[in-house]
């Protein structure tokens, strides 16, 4: 194994980043509060020095962002919905839309019996029905 380098420590357990959280946990709720207050007036402040122009490039580039990202989410749910239309002649499996055909029944070569429905469980202490081999009391 390599020999580790003098600070090449890339995780995330720096001592600065100890003391960032050592920092945060400490804080109270009053000093989160002022924090994200200022925060926000800080970013109000820069929204409106910021030239109209780019503020309005920003609102447009928002705006296509989340045009597309509901077009993705709906045409994938619309993909995924697609798929499933499928269904097998012989055993009436649910496929995939590109599965290919066979895979579920080798195209009708292969029939499983019919499950049973089992007994309830209680007819076995009463005799009513018996076990494979057995005789009923």
């Amino acid at each position: 194994m390599p020999r580790k380098r003098k600070g090449a420590d890339l995780s995330r357990n720096t001592s600065k980043a100890r003391n960032l959280r050592n920092n945060r946990s400490e804080r109270t709720e009053e000093q989160i509060q002022q924090q994200n207050t200022d925060a926000r007036v800080k970013m109000a402040q820069s929204h409106q020095e910021e030239p109209e122009d780019t503020r309005a490039e920003r609102k447009e580039v928002r705006k296509l962002e989340q045009r597309q990202s509901r077009r993705f989410t709906v045409k994938r749910r619309r993909t995924n919905d697609q798929q499933r239309q499928k269904e097998c002649p012989h055993c009436h499996a649910l496929k995939f839309k590109n599965e290919p055909a066979g895979m579920c029944c080798v195209s009708g070569k292969v029939q499983l019996p019919e499950i049973e429905t089992p007994p309830e469980p209680g007819n076995y202490l009463y005799g009513k029905t018996t076990f494979a081999g057995s005789a009923s009391i």
